[in-house]
């Protein structure tokens, strides 16, 4: 029997994303792309409902036919602790004990309360060091998504962090960037995102409260719109007059996340990395993919010398059949964290 793909699950705090990918002469298809409303009581920073949950995503799957329940999953970044540390190299045997030890250093609880992953980066025997990236989670948020999930009969077979899928779903489209020093920039409803990569290797991440849900709610306020209607003008396009005086309302209102987007750059470059080195491509995903074209204006200069981009986390692959959105469009870019987890298993 055939192996089946991992179908990528990404719930968002606005959006959920379902991404499910097949394989044709070794190019990805996209069989389903599914982005829906996540319920207002579906989660919060502090603890997850699992019955709400479970509900939603048994409906979000049924609706849409979605045989395949193994999923690859994300954990937000805030429920995460992610360390790129540079470590003695040591025999296999004792790498895990060596990095339980490294990982205590930055555990805010008690280690018997967390989770604790890691992934060899690099081995250098020259310098006798590895790198090594260190994931802490709490156990309790885990347990309550895997407990979600199982109550929906959706089975986790790969649990991820979002910086890291989407640095996945980048890489697999642009090969090219391999070599280079990015920096992804994910902007959702509640939060933006932060990863620089280097060589491939997630060297530094970043949480940030900076989120497009508080904009739109002040555009609705002074627009005397409801927020859906400010998030349908801003996705469809189709009131010009809205549309315009809307996106010089929030070209003004976002200079906060520059501001933050340049402290990120600034503090990497002075405390993470060894000496000096250019950034070579600014990438943004997520809400700011979607808006691009009309915020990209807007980028102050110190950003703008830089090679800013808009990620496009289909834009290597063929389409199979029918999909919820345009996805050869600016819509896209809401999915690079879903892409980034159906193609582990490609």
């Amino acid at each position: 029997m055939a192996k089946k793909n991992l179908v990528g699950l990404d719930i968002g705090r606005y959006y959920t994303k379902i991404v499910e990918l097949d394989s044709k002469k070794g190019v990805p298809v996209v069989k389903k792309a599914v982005r829906e409303r996540t319920p207002d009581l579906i989660s919060s920073q502090e603890e997850i409902d699992i019955d709400v949950m479970s509900e939603f995503l048994n409906s979000l799957f049924s609706q849409y036919k979605i045989k395949n329940r193994n999923v690859a999953f994300a954990l937000n970044s805030s429920y995460v602790i992610t360390k790129t540390v540079s470590m003695p190299l040591v025999v296999d045997e004792e790498i895990e004990q060596a990095v339980m030890w490294e990982a205590e250093q930055y555990a805010p609880f008690g280690m018997e309360q967390v989770n604790v992953s890691y992934q060899i980066m690099e081995k250098d025997k020259e310098k006798n060091e590895m790198t090594v990236l260190i994931v802490l989670t709490k156990k309790d948020i885990v347990e309550s998504f895997v407990s979600a999930l199982k109550k929906a009969k959706i089975h986790i077979k790969i649990l991820d962090v979002d910086v890291f899928a989407l640095s996945n779903a980048f890489f697999k489209n642009e090969s090219d960037m391999k070599s280079k020093h990015n920096m992804l920039v994910d902007v959702g409803h509640h939060s933006t995102k932060i990863v620089f990569l280097k060589n491939e290797v997630p060297t530094f991440s970043r949480y940030v409260e900076f989120g497009f849900g508080s904009l739109i709610e002040d555009a609705a306020k002074t627009f005397g719109a409801s927020e859906s209607e400010i998030s349908l003008i801003l996705e469809t396009s189709k009131d010009e007059a809205k549309e315009e005086s809307l996106i010089a309302f929030i070209n003004d209102k976002i200079a906060r996340l520059y501001s933050q987007l340049q402290n990120s750059i600034s503090f990497y470059e002075n405390n993470v990395l060894n000496a000096y080195e250019d950034i070579d491509n600014i990438v943004f995903s997520g809400v700011f993919g979607v808006l691009f074209d009309y915020l990209k204006p807007g980028i102050p200069a110190e950003l703008s010398s830089k090679n800013i981009v808009r990620f496009n986390p289909f834009g290597a692959f063929s389409f199979e059949g029918s999909v919820s959105d345009d996805l050869s469009g600016s819509l896209s870019s809401f999915y690079g964290v879903a892409v980034g987890l159906a193609v582990r298993e490609l």
